[in-house]
């Protein structure tokens, strides 16, 4: 009787036992099926992975596209027909110095690097802010970001931006602006008498501020900052309006 009490016992623990391995195969193969079953690449996802590589392509196309216009393309010109003025100074020279508030800005005529001929007293009619810059000067270098930001503010309006190299080659110019991205319009003072013998320059950068009717009203030793630039504008426009 014990004997066979124990075998139904040994049974009992079998069929206990059993559905718990069952249970564990029917886990192992759910697991089995997830691993290898495969994901499904829908309509939808290959539609957005294509819009975004193209969005992507034509946003790279475009700015390298513009990265080379702009490198190509070098400073702005102004348009302006019927000199007949070699270059150089217009009339007598200034024998004073440095020109000064209230005094006639000396008129020349001067080559736009990549443009035709360029003569200031043609621009009367609009407030011209004259800069004279080198490559090599470090306080022109320092301003000229200020003078592009002050340059694309009034640029199509009532006041022009001219920037005066001087006696630097045209390949030295445009190699600077290109390296520092500026589009300001430049004129080459190749034998540097317009600086020197017009304007009296001593330093670098040098700026004046000149009227619609061809007066200096303002001006600057030295670099200035956007801040100054705007506030030298203004007084202008109180002196001489708009």
């Amino acid at each position: 009787m014990e004997l066979e009490a124990q075998n139904v016992k040994g049974r009992a623990d079998e069929k206990t036992v059993a559905p718990s391995s069952s249970a564990n195969n029917s886990q192992a193969d759910a697991k089995t099926s997830l691993r290898t079953e495969p994901i499904k690449d829908t309509t939808a996802a290959r539609v957005a992975r294509f819009a975004a590589g193209s969005i992507f392509g034509i946003v790279f196309l475009v700015v390298c596209f513009v990265l080379l216009t702009t490198a190509l393309k070098g400073p702005d010109t102004v348009n302006m027909d019927g000199i007949n003025t070699s270059a150089g100074l217009v009339g007598q020279n200034n024998s004073h110095g440095h020109v000064t508030a209230g005094n006639p800005a000396p008129d020349f005529v001067l080559n736009q690097l990549g443009g035709n001929g360029l003569q200031l007293s043609k621009l009367q009619g609009k407030t011209v802010l004259i800069n004279f810059w080198a490559s090599w000067c470090q306080p022109c270098i320092d301003e000229m970001p200020d003078l592009q930001k002050f340059y694309q503010a009034h640029r199509g309006g009532n006041v022009q931006v001219l920037t005066v190299n001087y006696q630097e080659p045209a390949s030295a110019a445009k190699s600077f602006f290109k390296d520092h991205s500026l589009t300001m319009p430049v004129v080459m003072d190749t034998t540097g008498k317009v600086a020197a013998w017009g304007y009296g320059i001593q330093q670098f950068p040098e700026s004046y501020f000149v009227d619609k009717n061809g007066i200096v009203q303002d001006f600057s030793y030295g670099p200035m900052s956007l801040t100054a630039m705007e506030t030298k504008l203004n007084h202008v426009w109180q002196v001489a309006g708009k």
